[in-house]
């Protein structure tokens, strides 16, 4: 109640009301009551756009060194995954999000379509060219048609590759059978489900067992108002759904948050899942029958796309400090034509979205490693402690971001 008094004489005094009694608001105070807690949460996600507006952003650059790799070769690279093991990177790119875009709602396939594909990268070799280090990946018994990768993750012990499709026929997750130096990857299954409506990120837990997110429950496809107002309200009924892809009917949504985003495991029993609109992550208990309970909430500077972990247990996440620049960066892509003889359409490849990567640990809390404009739109950030360098993908950039601490 206190905290509900305190915003109503707030509200009344910018607009000269001041003595009005709290008795004769037209909003009963136990209403206000219950929504504080809500109106308080929204106001600290709400400021971290206010703190990085462009008028006062203030670069962070906390890491030793970093390049471009590959800007002339790939854009658009939403999702990375490594395998330390073998010093090998699987990347998620599409050109094609500059007019087909089901989470950011930009359907324009009018305009010409481009797919997507999936490139392997070998930075373990130092001693390759960028060119002999990046392949594209031949997907074999597959139509690449309508082929347009978000999440991808990457089961090393069966060399099993899933990637959420955002086809115009509608969204499903495929699974491939990875082999790396062939740079091939074997079409093996299609996945479909009234559960798989809005995937974005997938974690593998063995045996065709998957965690997965739900970006939204009011799609873009079906209302692009509703869906904004979803990811700005922040209400809480985007998903995380456990799957067994060879018994589909086991799908069951087992929790809702908003905007849920990047998903991978912390450890052996506890899961987390970034949620974009709350600005933050949360951490679920994973119970033996794969429902989860929640063990508490992280909140951070900037809206999380990707997370993962590295070797040491250390939690990466990149994501995206203002949203209006990347929202407005999603809309003018429509009219991206690199090769343009027109001014116009080749200043519509420009991509201004700051960019911000950051770690968590239980022990060391939050560090920032970096937010700046020098690379654009990150989406995902991966280290590899033992050969020392991370990498940060663009979804709206050219190339790679290669750095090291």
């Amino acid at each position: 109640m206190a905290i509900a008094y305190y915003l109503y004489r707030t509200v009344a005094n910018i607009n000269g009301c001041a003595e009005i009694e709290l008795s004769k608001v037209r909003v009963p105070p136990l209403l206000l009551a219950i929504a504080a807690p809500y109106l308080y949460d929204r106001w600290l996600a709400l400021s971290v756009l206010w703190a990085n507006r462009p008028a006062v952003f203030k670069p962070i650059y906390n890491i030793k060194q970093h390049e471009i790799k590959f800007h002339d070769r790939i854009r658009n690279c939403e999702d990375v995954v490594l395998d330390e093991a073998t010093g090998l990177a699987i990347l998620s790119c599409d050109p094609g999000r500059d007019r087909w875009n089901t989470v950011m709602g930009t359907f324009r396939p009018d305009k010409g379509m481009t797919n997507g594909a999936l490139y392997i990268y070998d930075y373990g070799n130092p001693d390759l060219s960028d060119d002999e280090a990046l392949k594209l990946l031949t997907l074999e018994n597959f139509n690449t048609d309508d082929f347009h990768p978000l999440g991808i993750e990457y089961e090393v012990s069966t060399s099993t590759l899933y990637v959420v499709n955002h086809a115009q026929s509608g969204s499903v997750i495929e699974g491939f059978k990875l082999s790396p130096t062939s740079h091939t990857a074997t079409h093996i299954k299609t996945v479909k489900h009234p559960l798989i409506s809005a995937p974005n990120s997938i974690h593998a837990l063995g045996n065709n067992k998957i965690f997965f997110t739900n970006d939204h429950y009011l799609q873009a496809r079906m209302s692009p108002l509703l869906s904004k107002i979803e990811t700005f309200a922040g209400i809480p009924i985007g998903s995380v759904v456990y799957i067994d892809l060879d018994a589909p009917d086991t799908a069951k949504t087992v929790a809702r948050l908003p905007f849920a985003n990047g998903i991978t495991m912390l450890n052996s029993t506890t899961l987390a899942v970034a949620s974009s609109s709350k600005t933050g992550v949360y951490f679920y208990e994973v119970m033996p029958s794969y429902d989860l309970k929640s063990k508490g909430f992280v909140r951070t500077p900037s809206g999380v796309d990707n997370i993962s972990v590295d070797s040491n247990g250390t939690l990466l996440m990149a994501g995206h400090p203002f949203a209006p620049s990347l929202m407005k960066v999603s809309e003018g892509r429509v009219n991206c034509f690199p090769d343009s003889e027109l001014e116009e359409e080749r200043k519509a490849c420009e991509c201004s979205a700051p960019s911000w990567a950051a770690e968590w640990s239980h022990d060391k809390g939050l560090k920032e490693l970096y937010k700046d404009y020098g690379f654009c739109s990150s989406s995902m950030a991966v280290r590899d402690i033992g050969r020392g360098l991370g990498m940060v993908s663009g979804l709206y950039d050219r190339g790679l971001m290669i750095f090291k601490e």
